[in-house]
């Protein structure tokens, strides 16, 4: 790596307008829109819950699209498609009114597009082989432009809501949103491709022919090297494969409760639509703020430490809605104080995460991270499935039992499986997904 890659454009870069279109996508995009609209539709909580569930069960492509990625060097093309994918969805739901026939088609362009982003994002950070304290300022720049999405989408849904825009007109407005940030996401990502094929495919282009490479032409036209193949139980049987049932869990507390959390704030505490999306939007103002001390603590203590306190913030807001939600006239605010404790988990977990799966796996760093989103996806699918069977069943406060429970398992895995590890060297974890 070079020196020019190492310290230029540290912290926040115009190609992360990609992540601010998965913040009003994902955050405020399909978790406010997606989950009342089909339960008005269909008058089933269930339903709403298996559209999430498949939306969740789409994104497991995720290691297929990362390792596409990178075998073929298509870095910028995957995630400027994955943001026109959201566009795309969200038209077709737009278009699709009251129809629930197209439901699962649009679920499934809408996961697709989510995996692709997800998985690809990140890689232009991690992919770099920068140097701890670097890494942790560009993924701290990177990440901040979530909650900024999510706070942006998250005030263009709840003032359509208020102006009474039907849900048809609502979604329209996403689709254009997302539209324009995936023209931008395009424009923008070209040079830092290059930087990133520089790095991951040097050498390959020494071995073949380093003389007859243009770099004016930019590295992404070399010829990536084959992205080896990994069998599936060197994967799972391994450290990373731990650390991937850890994201499972940790996404199935987290996105099982944020695919009814529409629904759960106002039937369980008397919260309203609009003053939801509100909170969405206050959550990702903090989730801004809280970035900042998340990047420090991972420059200072390493990806793991920073990971686990963003778990740990998960079981306590989840558990907290739970119980507040089975005491009788218990005070709103209560309510809202550990739903945004849970939301405020996101800083720390989702920053560290990349760097933290790249550490684990002995694979190239899209397949790696497309693995993670495969993971998470999986946790999201359970959660969002079984969260809304939960609801039907025995009401909306089920859900966050659920997330409670997932929570703690997560917690047990990290503190029992990963933290051992966590002053080993690197080779040493990564042993056991070697083949030697």
């Amino acid at each position: 790596m070079s020196d020019d890659v190492e310290h230029a454009g540290s912290g926040i870069q115009p190609w992360m307008v990609a992540n601010l279109a998965m913040g009003a996508g994902f955050s405020a995009f399909i978790a406010l829109l997606v989950p009342p609209y089909v339960t008005e539709v269909t008058s089933d909580a269930t339903a709403a819950g298996v559209v999430m569930a498949v939306i969740s069960l789409a994104a497991m492509l995720g290691p297929v699209i990362g390792t596409f990625a990178d075998r073929h060097g298509a870095h910028r093309l995957v995630m400027s498609l994955g943001v026109f994918g959201l566009s795309v969805g969200f038209a077709a739901f737009a278009l699709a009114s009251e129809s629930a026939s197209f439901y699962a088609i649009d679920a499934i362009v809408l996961g697709v597009s989510v995996a692709a982003t997800s998985a690809v994002g990140p890689v232009f950070v991690v992919g770099l082989g920068l140097s701890r304290t670097v890494e942790a300022k560009r993924m701290t720049g990177y990440s901040l432009a979530m909650p900024a999405g999510q706070v942006i989408g998250g005030l263009m849904v709840g003032g359509a809501a208020a102006a009474g825009w039907s849900y048809s007109s609502r979604f329209w407005l996403a689709a254009g949103s997302c539209l324009v940030l995936a023209v931008l996401t395009w424009i923008t990502s070209k040079e830092p491709e290059r930087q990133l094929h520089a790095v991951m495919y040097a050498s390959t282009a020494d071995a073949s022919d380093a003389g007859a490479v243009d770099d004016t032409a930019g590295a992404s036209k070399r010829q990536p090297a084959s992205a080896a193949k990994v069998p599936l139980r060197q994967i799972l049987g391994s450290m990373f494969g731990l650390f991937l049932l850890v994201s499972v869990l940790t996404s199935m507390a987290n996105n099982g409760i944020n695919s009814q959390i529409s629904n759960i704030m106002p039937n369980v505490y008397g919260i309203s639509e609009a003053e939801t999306s509100t909170l969405i939007s206050v959550a990702g103002v903090l989730n801004m703020i809280l970035f900042v001390p998340a990047g420090r603590l991972m420059a200072k203590r390493g990806a793991l430490p920073t990971y686990s306190l963003g778990v740990a913030m998960r079981l306590v807001g989840a558990l907290g809605m739970a119980v507040v939600g089975m005491v009788s006239n218990s005070p709103a605010l209560l309510a809202v104080g550990f739903m945004q404790l849970l939301y405020q988990a996101n800083p720390f977990a989702r920053l560290a995460q990349p760097g933290t799966a790249v550490r684990f796996a002995s694979f190239p760093a899209g397949m790696a991270n497309g693995w993670l989103i495969a993971g998470s996806a999986l946790g999201s699918f359970i959660g969002a499935l079984l969260g809304g069977v939960l609801a039907d069943a025995y009401g909306f406060n089920a859900v966050n039992w659920m997330g409670a429970g997932a929570a703690a398992g997560s917690i047990v895995l990290v503190v029992l499986g990963l933290w051992p590890a966590k002053e080993e060297d690197t080779e040493v974890a990564q042993a056991g997904v070697r083949s030697e």
